[in-house]
């Protein structure tokens, strides 16, 4: 059974959601994954969406994304329809269970290479990058290659990444899964701490509902 819900009715901000997504509807075949869903996000909102593998997270997220077609409705990303927009044309990242780094790149190379792709200049991408590595405590790793870190620290790595482009929407698709439970404790709180300081708007995807009231504002 796929995602039907609306949580317009409870945004806690007033004004223009981040993310506003209407009658969003997507099928596999006979099987629905998510049915006439109704979402508005705030700006600087941490939300969650929370449910059992199959519930439509993930194909919610991803069409939110533009990974996904959907087969009915509108996505609004900052008052605009990008609904068939594709993804690099969307003011998004987003960081997913496997960390996805370029192994044969340093860390510093991974963080600054969709700025480079972007044609940002050379200095002010450096900057950025240490800036953002920074903010995830990792700034004395730069020169290290993703097999020298440990699971949480590639994690960061993908955080920062991701954060370095400064997206309208950051959208987390159980980027704790692979990581042991002390560690997705520290994780969590560390996670709540950057996304408060950074002030982007998280859509977060989880089946563990700890992890969604530990972090979440909605």
């Amino acid at each position: 059974m796929g995602v039907s819900r609306s949580w317009r009715s409870r945004l806690p901000h007033d004004g223009a959601p981040d993310v506003r997504v209407t009658g969003l509807r997507k099928s596999y075949g006979e099987v629905v994954a998510v049915d006439a869903i109704d979402l508005d996000i705030a700006q600087g909102e941490f939300f969650t969406m929370l449910g059992p593998s199959g519930s439509g997270k993930t194909t919610t997220l991803r069409m939110i994304a533009g990974f996904e077609t959907p087969d009915e409705g509108t996505i609004e990303l900052a008052g605009e329809d990008v609904s068939l927009l594709p993804p690099y044309d969307r003011p998004v990242n987003t960081v997913f269970q496997d960390y996805a780094l370029f192994p044969h790149m340093t860390v510093h190379d991974n963080v600054e290479y969709g700025l480079m792709v972007k044609k940002v200049k050379k200095g002010e991408r450096k900057q950025r990058a240490q800036a953002a590595l920074e903010m995830v405590q990792l700034g004395g790793y730069g020169d290290r290659k993703p097999s020298q870190l440990s699971g949480g620290q590639r994690q960061r790595v993908a955080l920062a990444r991701a954060i370095v482009n400064r997206p309208k929407v950051l959208l987390l698709d159980e980027p704790l899964g692979a990581l042991d439970l002390k560690l997705r404790q520290e994780m969590q709180i560390e996670l709540k701490s950057i996304q408060r300081e950074v002030g982007i708007t998280f859509v977060y995807v989880t089946h563990d509902q700890e992890e969604a009231l530990t972090m979440s504002d909605r």
